[in-house]
């Protein structure tokens, strides 16, 4: 039980840093490039790997904080995320996503549908939108991102989350 809370606290440490990084001074030039969505990254490789114990209050809390320091419409994002968070852990208990390609397919579809449903919104809301190309240069930087993210987290965080499921 004790593993499970120290995971959770991770998990949420790393949200919090994925948060925080994309609006930290970092360097005094605008950058050329897009930062990806590490945050979106995060949320669906904790919900592929550990579909039990991924707790659906953290995404929310994540996702309410991402919406306040990055001045998005609260409430949209952790709306769509947690629709999504609930389909992923309904599909989990039908299909074995242990295979690295099917995990990649699902987060494109996932960063996909949720962002082309925040485009809508604000047409329909007539807010601001994203400029197309930030948004595409974002989507893709995100989905190349991915790799990375669900290799630390399973090698790093989980990696003996299969060894301690078996033992229960």
């Amino acid at each position: 039980m004790k593993i499970i809370k120290f995971k959770k606290t991770i998990i949420s440490f790393l949200g919090v840093f994925f948060i925080i990084l994309p609006i930290s001074p970092i360097a005094n030039q605008p950058t050329i490039i897009e930062k990806p969505d590490f945050l979106s990254c995060l949320i669906f490789a904790w919900l592929v790997i550990d579909p039990k114990n991924s707790s659906l209050v953290i995404i929310i809390f994540l996702s309410f904080l991402a919406d306040i320091l990055w001045h998005r419409p609260l409430g949209l994002w952790p709306i769509l995320v947690l629709i999504g968070a609930i389909l992923i852990k309904f599909m989990m208990t039908k299909i074995s996503l242990e295979r690295f390609f099917l995990k990649y397919i699902y987060f494109t579809l996932f960063l996909f549908c949720i962002d082309t449903c925040i485009y809508i919104t604000s047409l329909i809301g007539m807010t601001e939108q994203l400029d197309f190309m930030i948004w595409i240069n974002r989507f893709i930087f995100s989905t190349l991102a991915f790799p990375l993210v669900i290799f630390l987290l399973e090698k790093l965080f989980l990696k003996n989350l299969k060894s301690s499921n078996s033992k229960l």
